[in-house]
């Protein structure tokens, strides 16, 4: 999901640097991918956290949950800051609370992958056997 919304974030910017390059008003729309798939991400993490503290998993997994759902909330606000002169640095740190959601997201995928479905257990992993 966080490639598709980097992509979309550039397909927004380059719209924009058309715009600017050709001296033309730019599309209006340019940014509703990305905006959009962003509030998907959102309820995507709302969803991770719920179903986190219904598995009562590690403390570790619960935190990471927990941040991911917040630093998505944040990254969902921080645009909102772009509106004025004064405040447009609080919006630019959207790009690298991006990275921040990257990093959790990844550490997520990683750590979680003991308890997927099709995984080997570890002791059998680590003792070369076949899962059951």
């Amino acid at each position: 999901m966080v490639p598709i919304q980097f992509y979309l974030a550039g397909h927004g910017a380059m719209e924009g640097a058309h715009a600017a390059d050709k001296k033309i008003t730019p599309m209006k729309t340019g940014w509703d991918p990305h905006i959009a798939f962003g509030t998907i991400m959102v309820l995507v993490a709302l969803l991770v956290l719920l179903a986190a503290l219904a598995s009562r998993p590690t403390r570790r997994l619960l935190g990471m949950s927990a941040g991911l759902f917040v630093f998505m909330i944040i990254q969902f606000v921080l645009p909102f800051f772009n509106d004025s002169a004064g405040t447009r640095w609080i919006a630019a740190l959207h790009g690298v609370n991006a990275l921040i959601v990257t990093g959790l997201a990844i550490g997520l995928l990683i750590r979680t992958r003991p308890y997927w479905p099709f995984a080997k257990p570890s002791a059998q992993v680590a003792a070369g056997g076949a899962a059951p």
